[in-house]
């Protein structure tokens, strides 16, 4: 799961050094995304009117609550990867490893078919019970083909 996100293309450390403080500032917009989270949970409850369902409430606080915490734990990690240069060039290595790479590569298409599949699945089956589910569904599927066909077509003119 490492390399899903960490993979890259620095051939030397000042490279990696900006790679990493890129997923620093993305931490810290994660992190911000959990705060928002976190709040758009707990304020309809607490300052409003409005009545939440107990579980919807534990689902929202505990996504906003798990994306600060991973946030700060891989901006900590990054940092810490920063400050000392065999930590650097071990992680650069590690990261830019053509076999991980595509062992990533790979896994994230099987990945993406399995889940085009259980959605179209579930589109179709969910439907008969709830209609609307497959409206949802299958737009999901369809917007998950167009940003496909569109960051295709960007890399293809790119690369």
């Amino acid at each position: 799961m490492k390399e899903l996100f960490c993979s890259c293309k620095a051939n030397n450390n000042e490279e990696y050094k900006k790679v990493i403080r890129a997923r620093m500032k993305r931490m810290i917009l994660l992190f911000v995304i959990g705060i928002i989270t976190l709040v758009a949970a707990l304020l309809p409850e607490n300052m409003w009117t409005v009545s939440i369902n107990e579980q919807m409430l534990g689902v929202y606080s505990g996504i906003g609550v798990g994306l600060i915490v991973a946030s700060v734990i891989l901006w900590i990690k990054n940092k810490l990867i920063l400050a000392d240069e065999e930590k650097l060039k071990e992680s650069r290595l590690s990261n830019t490893d053509e076999r991980i790479q595509e062992i990533s590569s790979k896994a994230l298409r099987v990945a993406a078919i399995v889940l085009l599949i259980a959605l179209y699945a579930l589109g179709l089956i969910g439907g008969l019970f709830y209609p609307v589910l497959v409206k949802i569904l299958l737009s999901m599927v369809f917007v998950f083909l167009i940003a496909y066909l569109i960051a295709y077509k960007i890399y293809e003119k790119r690369m």
